[in-house]
């Protein structure tokens, strides 16, 4: 089992900042927000009157363009601030410069000109970009299907390489290009600008993926996927996208994504699901057009220990045989409420028009993606529409950094953060036909406790021990983020 831990904290990347604040005579230095004082600038002295930004000076970035850290500046040069208001801004440059993704870490510093006259250096330590990876995954919803209804068998994962460039001009534009075999098999090629234009506002990606694989989730039975494995393959996607996003500010992002996709599935696994795409249908195509917006008001995206975000979308799918249209969401808002404790509510929620008749393709809801209770980790709930609320408590016990071995100005060191946990979910899900599943139509409650740890690159595990309503517990762990 550590084996297998120690495989899936190395498997996710991420960008997670110890929390830790500097502060100097003469100089007020202000390094990750989530553990910002707002009193922090009081104690030097600079609140007793406004003050004037002199001059904001940028230092650190070698790859990342300077209009591209000026764009999430919230202060600027030349303005005079009132003390309440200085601080505030200080602390959201921090947050959402560390929201870029481009940073290991960012540190502000406020130096007294006169007694009416500030300088703000920004320092930033860039992250590494380009990242030539070996491509190690398990074919499963999750790890803990993988590991426990599997045995963790090697022919159930995908092996290959990624070139992942997260900063190619210095503009935050990324490049992705995959070859993966294995179990299944695909090839995918991927780039998104985020700015195209002078303003900064206007993105547009491309992208194109094919893929093929030798076994197919055909149906679910008793709220379990059910599999069908072919000796060759029983599945073809192919599947190509452009999308446009628009950013207002730094907080707030919508994007529209048209994508055309063909699928292809043997008759074999018709023969045991003639509902799968209708009819006894063994292929579909459609278009997608999937619309999103979201407004993230947070200290750190991957982990937030203040502040809240959403996430809303609208598909539209243009099919003759598989159409539908969807509406979905995230919720997340966490306040601190006592020393290194935080409270977290998450909530998310989908559902599918029309409600009747719709292919088992179309069905997939509660148990899939970040729509799952903890708890309930072997089983999936299909329908039409779906939701979930999630409660938990933290509190951060222990804090290190490891001076790392390995020479790097960008990653000298390594930050180690441990949260203790406890957390309660509900959720539902609705089925016109539901079957045999016992769990559709019906209030779902689950319940437990565990440990986060979270460090660079956007790394949270979780080790959590869980239980659910219908007398099951057991022990799960995750290295997705909540949002």
């Amino acid at each position: 089992m550590i084996v297998w831990v120690l495989v899936i904290f190395a498997t996710y990347r991420a960008q997670a900042q110890q929390s830790y604040i500097d502060q100097k005579t003469p100089n007020t230095n202000i390094s990750n927000a989530s553990q910002f004082n707002p009193k922090l600038l009081q104690t030097s002295g600079l609140v007793d009157f406004p003050m004037i930004v002199r001059a904001i000076n940028i230092k650190g970035n070698r790859k990342t363009k300077i209009r591209i850290v000026e764009r999430e500046i919230a202060l600027k040069s030349g303005v005079i601030y009132e003390p309440k208001e200085l601080d505030r801004l200080i602390r959201l440059t921090q947050e959402q410069l560390m929201n870029t993704t481009l940073f290991v870490t960012v540190d502000i510093s406020v130096d007294t000109i006169t007694y009416e006259e500030i300088d703000i250096t920004i320092q930033v330590k860039e992250r590494w970009y380009l990242f030539p990876l070996p491509h190690f995954k398990i074919i499963d919803r999750n790890w803990n299907v993988w590991l426990n209804e599997f045995k963790g068998a090697l022919d159930r994962t995908e092996i290959g390489g990624k070139l992942i460039h997260n900063n190619m001009t210095g503009r935050n534009d990324k490049l992705n290009l995959f070859a993966i075999g294995g179990y299944s098999q695909q090839i995918q090629a991927n780039y998104y600008q985020p700015y195209l234009d002078k303003k900064l506002r206007q993105g547009l990606g491309v992208a194109f993926s094919y893929s093929r694989a030798r076994e197919v989730n055909y149906a679910t039975d008793s709220n379990k996927q059910q599999f069908f494995s072919l000796p060759d393959f029983g599945r073809e996607y192919l599947k190509g996208e452009i999308t446009y996003t628009y950013r207002v500010g730094s907080q707030m992002r919508s994007a529209a994504k048209l994508s055309y996709n063909k699928e292809k599935l043997d008759q074999a696994v018709i023969d045991r699901n003639p509902k799968m795409f209708g009819n006894g249908r063994t292929r579909v195509d459609f278009v997608d057009l999937f619309l999103n917006y979201q407004y993230l008001n947070v200290d750190f995206i991957p982990y937030p220990l203040r502040g809240w975000m959403v996430d809303f979308y609208a598909l539209k799918r243009f099919s003759s045989s598989i159409p539908m249209t969807q509406f979905g969401g995230r919720m997340q808002a966490t306040w601190r409420f006592a020393p290194k404790t935080y409270l977290n509510f998450q909530g998310a929620f989908a559902f599918t028009l029309p409600g009747k008749e719709q292919p088992f393709y179309n069905q997939r809801m509660l148990g899939y993606r970040s729509l799952y209770l903890q708890g309930l980790e072997y089983y999936v709930v299909d329908g039409t529409m779906a939701g979930m609320l999630r409660t938990t408590l933290r509190r951060e016990v222990w804090g290190f950094t490891l001076k790392n071995l390995l020479r790097s100005k960008s990653h000298n060191k390594i930050p180690f953060q441990f949260f203790l946990k406890t957390y309660g979910n509900i959720g539902y899900a609705h089925s016109e036909d539901a079957g045999n599943s016992f769990m559709s139509n019906r209030l779902l409650r689950t319940a437990g406790f565990g440990l986060d740890i979270k460090t660079v690159y956007d790394m949270v595990l979780k080790l959590e021990y869980s239980f659910n309503q219908f007398g099951e517990k057991g022990f799960y762990i995750h290295s997705a983020t909540d949002f």
